[in-house]
Order: structure tokens, then sequence, then C-alpha cells
């Protein structure tokens, strides 16, 4: 029987063909805190992270490196579990889309699919993108002056291609997946990305989906009761979205994963960036669709990180490497700084300066600041710790006391919509709030007046302690560390005497100030 609420996070499966990114660290970091707040809520979590491994970019990629795909899918699986690593991102699983049991489901999947009467058997001839994965219609592509097609977002040049391919009958279910974003309009995070794929795709009418290819071999092989097409591999969009499903061993014969994450799951969530939102709101809702099986409750999509030279890639030479900017910062201070500075909807324009600033503005000035000076205060006047003293509160305190209260509805509000931004503005807002209690109270005047003294600083441990349990979402290690200072115990249910005679130990300065 089920005791606790599950809540289901995936990010995408990273498509391994260029070098890692600050994009893949933030999709990441998103998805991690999410669950890490979750967590905190006392749900049972499983967080999936992992990589697309098929497709003819990818053979191309392997062949121009003199490898064997899969030896160069290996190669690229360990750099993102390395990355995970040195980030400290703890996951419950790793997704691959060259498992056998992932290829297993995949063609489950086909065959069911097939003999519900939503796939056939036809010629595709259009536009393709190779670096994109993706068809196009000639409306879609953008025609330029030498007269060839390119994709209007990436800016990759399209083939003109015509080979036997299965397709899935998108038509059928063209009415459905229109009701289902009119009454589920808060199924994408984002509104403008809800109204673009209405408008853009949608309401223009869904043409039905080339889901094999015959014209290269680096894929799932279709593989039917009755007839064997080894020529066909199925489509990257078809084979990687249901890695989502084969990582909790859907139609597997230990499926408890499955039924308690997913078929009776209570929250099913994906984060991913806009560039692959019509993939994963109009595809994967259909595909579960015409299973009948559950879709996702909430679709995260985030914006683009934007650098001077616009938004990142390959070719403009502008992707921004995460690997030396951890080795330089700090696990924690990056995912600090990705989770809380971008707000999911809007585009961020990203610089090295602005992450110094922010680190020292928020960590060091700030709450590492604040933690130091009460812990000395302490130190010098209760070295046996302060007490909680009701009698002797004064308007002021309970101020900050009200503020305590009005901070966890503030955060619990925003987290709950998946603004993880804007909830930690508040925390930052509070610790600041903190500060200019010490700056009205002048607990340094107060040292003639214990009783005083100790009702303020008793009330500054009790806000610290509160700042501390939810920077612990995005700052584990560290906020160990604070806790372990403060002589209690995350997740140590809040009380007014948590303080009472507690030892107050601070042993090193867990922001140093970053110099430019």
């Amino acid at each position: 029987m089920k005791t606790k609420k599950t809540f289901y996070i995936t990010t995408p499966i990273y498509y391994p063909s260029g070098n890692l990114h600050i994009g893949h660290v933030l999709t990441t970091t998103l998805a991690w805190v999410y669950r890490n707040y979750k967590k905190m809520l006392g749900y049972d979590t499983f967080f999936s992270v992992g990589i697309d491994e098929h497709g003819q970019k990818i053979q191309k990629k392997a062949l121009s490196l003199n490898l064997e795909p899969k030896k160069y899918v290996d190669n690229e699986a360990q750099k993102f579990i390395d990355l995970w690593n040195l980030l400290q991102i703890d996951y419950d699983y790793f997704s691959r889309t060259t498992n056998e049991e992932h290829e297993r489901i995949v063609n489950l999947v086909f065959n069911k699919m097939l003999e519900k009467g939503y796939i056939y058997k036809g010629y595709y001839e259009g536009l393709y993108s190779v670096d994109d994965e993706e068809f196009l219609t000639i409306s879609q592509a953008l025609k330029k002056d030498d007269g060839n097609f390119y994709h209007p977002i990436s800016g990759h040049l399209l083939k003109e291609i015509k080979e036997e391919s299965y397709f899935f009958k998108m038509s059928k279910l063209e009415k459905w997946i229109k009701e289902f974003f009119l009454s589920n309009p808060n199924f994408l995070s984002n509104k403008s990305t809800t109204k673009e794929l209405l408008n853009n795709f949608i309401n223009k009418g869904l043409e039905d989906l080339s889901i094999t290819r015959v014209s290269f071999d680096w894929g799932i092989k279709i593989s039917k009761t009755n007839i064997k097409e080894p020529q066909h591999v199925i489509y990257v969009w078809l084979d990687a979205l249901f890695s989502y499903l084969s990582t909790l061993n859907y139609s597997e014969e230990d499926d408890s994963l499955y039924e308690k994450y997913w078929a009776n799951g209570d929250e099913r969530i994906h984060v991913l960036g806009k560039e692959i939102a019509r993939f994963h709101a109009i595809y994967w809702p259909i595909f579960l669709k015409s299973l009948d099986l559950n879709l996702p409750t909430k679709e995260i999509i985030h914006s683009w990180i934007i650098t001077p030279e616009g938004k990142m890639s390959k070719s403009k030479g502008n992707v921004i490497e995460p690997i030396p900017l951890i080795k330089k910062y700090g696990a924690e201070e990056i995912k600090y700084f990705f989770a809380t500075q971008i707000n999911i909807d809007n585009d961020f324009s990203y610089s090295e300066e602005m992450l110094i600033n922010v680190l020292n503005a928020d960590l060091s000035n700030n709450f590492g600041n604040l933690l130091n000076r009460v812990a000395k205060m302490v130190n010098q006047s209760f070295p046996n710790g302060t007490k909680f003293d009701q009698k002797n509160i004064l308007e002021i305190d309970k101020k900050i006391f009200e503020k305590i209260e009005t901070l966890k509805k503030n955060f619990d509000f925003e987290m709950s919509n998946y603004y993880i931004d804007k909830a930690f503005k508040y925390v930052v807002e509070f610790s600041s709030n903190l500060n200019e209690y010490i700056d009205k109270t002048e607990p340094w005047k107060l040292k003639n007046d214990l009783t005083r003294l100790n009702v303020v600083l008793n009330t500054l441990l009790l806000g610290i302690y509160q700042i501390a349990s939810y920077f612990s979402i995005i700052l584990p290690n560290k906020m160990s560390k604070a806790f372990a200072f403060l002589n209690v115990k995350n997740n140590q249910k809040f009380s007014f005497d948590m303080f009472d005679n507690k030892k107050i130990t601070v042993t090193e300065i867990l922001f140093p100030r970053i110099t430019k």
C-alpha cells in the first residue's frame, strides 16, 4: 500500500553529439532541485537522467572519429556521468537508449501501436535535418537566396529525401490533442510555448509522422511478430521519448517502478528546454494516448541561455563548458547560480561577472556574513547557548517571527509552481531582513543587558535555521556544515526552543568572497 505521495521527474535524455555545456547544467540542476524540494516535503521521489544514443548524426560523428557507434556513445555516456558526479547531482537512474531492456520495450510499443491501427507503411518524401534529427515540411522550412532549405530555428541545412518509412497516424488524435491543450492550460509551464504550439502546429493540422528510417542502421531495428524488417530502424523521437517509461521497466516482468511512479503515481514531471517542446508536448502525449497510458502531469519548459553572441551553439563558437566553471567556483555555487537566477519563462543573459556578483552578494556578503556575525556574538556572551524567552519578546522580534511564517508561505507557493528563482528571492530577502534586524537592535550595545541580548540572538538563530533549511535544497553539503555549526539537524522540526542551551561553533567561512 502506498503511504507517501510519489514524484517522478526526468531531464531530457541529452543528445551526445557535441561538447557539454552550461545548458546541460541548467536543465539538470532545475530537475534536481525540484526533486530535493519534494523530498523535503516527504514525497517518495524518483529522478532520471540519461542520453539519447541513436540516429544518423551519432553514426556520422562516430565514423568521423573512426569509432564504432557503440564505442562512441559509451565514451559520451561517461562524460555525462563524470559531469553529474563533479556537479554532485545524485540521481536514481541513468537512462541509455542502447540498453537491451529499452530496445525490447520500444519494439513492444511499436507493435502495440501497429496492432491498434496507428502505424502504417508508406514513403516519406520531404525535407530532413541530419543535425536536428527532424523532418520538416516546405512550409515549415526557411528558404534562402541560394535555393536551399534550412531549419527555421537551428539554421541547419535540410536535405530532400525519399525513402520507405512507417508512419504514425497523428491525424487520428489531432482533435484529441487540441482539446487536451485547451482543457489543460497548465500542462506546460510556459504559456507562450503553449500558444506557439497551438498556433503553429496543432491548429494548422498535424501531418502523419515518419517514425522509421532505412538510410542508416544505427538505431533500434524493427522486430515484429510475423515480419522481420531489419532495414528499418525506429526513428529517434519514438525511441527517445519512451525512455521515460523504459526507465521504470514499463511492461517488463518486474514493472513495480512503472506501476508506482507512472501508472499510479501522483506527479510525473519532465524538465526540458523550449527547443524540444514540440516533441514532448505534442508527439509524446499522442503516443501515450494511443496506448491508453497516463500522460505526464506537468512539463516544465525553460527558456534559453543567451550569450553576447546569441543563443549558445557550436556554429557560433559560444558554447560555455561547465567543468572549468565548476572547478573554479565549486559545484554547489554553480548549482545555486543557475537554479536561482534563471526564470524558466524568460531567456537569460549569462556572464561570468554576473555569476561572481550573485555568489558574493547572496552567499558571502548576505547569508555567510549573517551566520558568522551571529555565531561570534553568541560565543562571546552565551558560550553555553541562548534560550527562548517568550515573556521578554518585543514587537520588533515578533515581526521577525511573522516574517518566518510569511517566508514559508511564499516559498512553498513559488516552489509548487516551479519558480525556484522567485522562491529563493524570498529567502535572500529574509536574510537581508535579519541583517537589518541586527542593525536596528544593535546587539553589540547589549552586553550589559543579557536578557535582551539573549532574545535578539535567539531570534536570529531561529531565522538563520529557516534560511539554512531552504538553502539545503541547493547547497546540501554547505548547509550540513552550517547545521553542525548551529548544533541542530537538517529537517529538524522548527520549534522556538530548538536552540535552548546549544553551543554554537563556526569553524570555517562557508562562502569566502570571490575576488575578480
